[in-house]
């Protein structure tokens, strides 16, 4: 990774890298470190949500298996809508549903169904966002600084948001909410969207496919799922000649 000084004042040396530069703009140290700090607090936050959320309502996949079959044909437009209202209800955790899709359907209409719900709660969230947030975030950041960001996510937006996907350090939810406040196209979103869901959620599917059956499998595919996901970051920080 390489540095450069933009404004020659202490403490305001910029990182950048000309293969991230289509996604990130140049950053001085302490951006980069708001912007860990924000991630970590965002992390932090939504997994406060999730546990409060289930104390009060305990999500179990095996329950959830069950009620599912209940409803016999129909089950895959309920958990479909389950899916799409997990994730516009930020605070109900979704990874218990796809661990209870691919007992209940098994890996692959475990895996079809729940990329169809993600997305479709995806695009409902991106959507609400656009429609009744941005105009204030605008206001509020005012139309020089707007045009900035905007002009940032024209640039790389579509592959933050396929690399926010793929990492768990970022809350599904909240990457779609907050891609609806900038001016990302909506194909863009949709398509970064899917195709970023396609690794973890065929790994979770496949985590509660064999969970019953191989619990010793399950737990491997759950171990090379984090390792996958870690993979990232390691390509990310890597040394860099030049």
């Amino acid at each position: 990774m390489k540095a450069r000084g933009g404004s020659g004042r202490a403490g305001k040396t910029a990182i950048y890298d000309g293969e991230l530069g289509s996604v990130l703009p140049a950053l001085t140290c302490g951006q980069v470190g708001v912007v860990i700090v924000v991630a970590l607090v965002s992390l932090l936050l939504s997994f406060l949500f999730e546990r409060l959320f289930g104390a009060l309502v305990p999500l179990d996949p095996e329950a959830i298996r069950a009620w599912l079959r209940g409803w016999g044909a129909g089950a895959p437009v309920i958990y479909i809508s389950l899916m799409v209202l997990a994730i516009v209800l930020t605070p109900l955790p979704s990874v218990p549903l796809d661990i209870a899709a691919g007992l209940a359907f098994g890996l692959f209409w475990g895996t079809v169904y729940t990329l169809i719900g993600a997305e479709l709660g995806a695009l409902l969230a991106f959507g609400l966002a656009r429609r009744w947030a941005r105009g204030w975030v605008v206001r509020r950041l005012g139309e020089r600084r707007a045009a900035t960001v905007d002009a940032l996510t024209h640039r790389g937006g579509g592959r933050a948001v396929f690399l926010m996907r793929l990492l768990p350090a970022f809350n599904f939810d909240w990457v779609s909410y907050a891609a609806g406040l900038t001016a990302l196209p909506l194909r863009t979103f949709a398509v970064a969207t899917f195709l970023g869901m396609i690794p973890p959620v065929i790994a979770i599917v496949a985590v509660g496919a064999t969970l019953v059956e191989d619990p010793a499998r399950a737990r491997l595919i759950f171990g090379m799922l984090l390792l996958a996901w870690g993979m990232p970051f390691v390509w990310w920080l890597r040394p860099r000649s030049g």
